[in-house]
């Protein structure tokens, strides 16, 4: 029988109906800050944030590098990423020069990467606006007051910007058959080739960034669905975000019965740890999923023995189970997002007129989105018409308010006169 980690019980407790028991766990185990994190995110419905893929598995340095200028190489199977800084011209008064910023470092860069997917995903555009709504959103985080100055976190923030800005990013893909042929492939990913700023006195900034299409078109289809309450709750600590986010990627895409397995060498190839002092990153880790990780992710179903690490069918951190204490009602996890896809044998004009709305509905949104805000939505057919049903208040009024032209494209497509009225589901 598996063990649950420190988190995982302090949720347990709390679903179990006594929140004093729950915050007296936390307390005796000297982590009183551990009940805030499970009830932050317990009690609040998901709020859907987005991250490629790529970095879900891969992740930036945790800290400052020796040498700053050195490209950062990760590896997750077959693939390999390399992150290289390039000189970037910046104003001397009233001359030119090329500067080195060096790699991007720690939480914030890992935070402004969530923000900037989040926002193409969720706006389905490539045009990102970073100044005083990255400044709300670093609010909302849970970032009291954004100070300005030499030192000030705006100042570290606009920095680590950069940084990621001036990078250019590779992927190569290599394999080897049984004939002993090796094939690989080589990717370029630039994040933008394309930004406008400003630097205002004080240190405010503005930064407008137009991703690149080769970038977007992939982001589209490889945004991994993550929970921004999650993200706020560990918003300090890179590891603990690295930890999430790779389990938010890995575990939903496990369907085997047996576990997957993986050693934590290669666990620390994936975090860029490289093996020196494993035994030191793997209490680093254990610390991470005790004490942060699975506070926020207590679906998350994984092992971190001290010879291997074993990944077991987990939901997704949007499925999570949502916890009313008012009256303390538990909101059931969803079966996940499923296809509408037509099998071979079954024609569209042959399917009901609901289910072909849905399908052109999760085509119009597109994969990241119908797995963020559609997975859990069916049709029912009302006397007065078709009803299209969400699990939560929450997802019927952000479907009702974002996806506006979506629904009445979808209805138009499958030849009915409006679209479906969005209801929450009844239990």
């Amino acid at each position: 029988m598996r063990q649950l980690s420190l988190g995982q019980k302090v949720h347990a407790a709390l679903v179990q109906g006594d929140t004093a028991d729950a915050a007296a766990l936390a307390q005796e185990a000297g982590q009183p800050d551990l009940f805030d994190r499970v009830n932050a995110v317990a009690t609040e419905e998901p709020v859907p944030s987005f991250l490629h893929s790529a970095l879900c598995a891969m992740s930036l340095p945790v800290r400052r590098p020796a040498d700053e200028m050195m490209p950062i190489l990760r590896q997750d199977g077959q693939y390999t990423l390399a992150i290289t800084p390039k000189p970037v011209l910046v104003s001397d008064g009233p001359n030119q020069r090329l500067v080195q910023r060096g790699v991007p470092y720690g939480a914030l860069p890992r935070l402004i990467l969530i923000h900037i997917m989040s926002q193409a995903v969720r706006g389905r555009t490539r045009q990102i606006r970073l100044g005083e709504s990255f400044t709300d959103w670093m609010r909302r985080m849970g970032y009291r007051t954004i100070s300005y100055g030499p030192r000030g976190s705006a100042t570290l923030i606009r920095q680590q910007l950069d940084r990621l800005l001036a990078c250019e990013w590779m992927i190569r893909w290599q394999d080897e058959d049984a004939q002993g042929v090796r094939e690989f492939g080589i990717k370029e990913i630039k994040l933008t080739t394309e930004y406008v700023g400003s630097d205002r006195p004080g240190g405010a900034f503005m930064r407008e960034i137009i991703l690149t299409e080769g970038f977007y078109d992939h982001l589209k289809d490889h945004a991994v669905p993550i929970n921004e309450n999650a993200i706020r709750q560990l918003r300090d600590s890179p590891t603990a975000l690295d930890l999430y986010t790779w389990l938010a990627y890995r575990l939903p895409r496990i369907t085997a019965r047996r576990p997957a397995v993986l050693s934590w060498n290669q666990l620390a190839a994936h975090f860029g740890n490289e093996g020196s002092n494993i035994r030191k990153f793997r209490q680093t880790i254990r610390d991470a999923w005790e004490r942060q990780v699975s506070a926020v992710y207590p679906e998350a179903r994984v092992d971190f023995d001290s010879g291997l690490i074993r990944l077991h069918p987990s939901p997704a951190p949007l499925q999570q189970t949502v916890l009313r204490l008012g009256a303390l009602t538990v909101v059931p996890k969803s079966e996940g997002f499923k296809s509408s896809e037509p099998s071979d044998l079954e024609t569209v004009e042959q399917r009901p007129l609901g289910d072909r709305f849905l399908e052109r509905l999760r085509h119009n949104v597109g994969v990241a989105q119908s797995r963020a805000w559609l997975r859990e939505a069916t049709i029912a057919q009302q006397s007065d018409g078709l009803r299209l049903l969400l699990g939560s208040r929450f997802l019927a009024d952000w479907v009702r308010t974002n996806f506006d032209h979506d629904l009445r494209e979808a209805a138009r497509f499958v030849g009915l006169a409006k679209a479906p009225m969005i209801e929450v589901r009844r239990t």
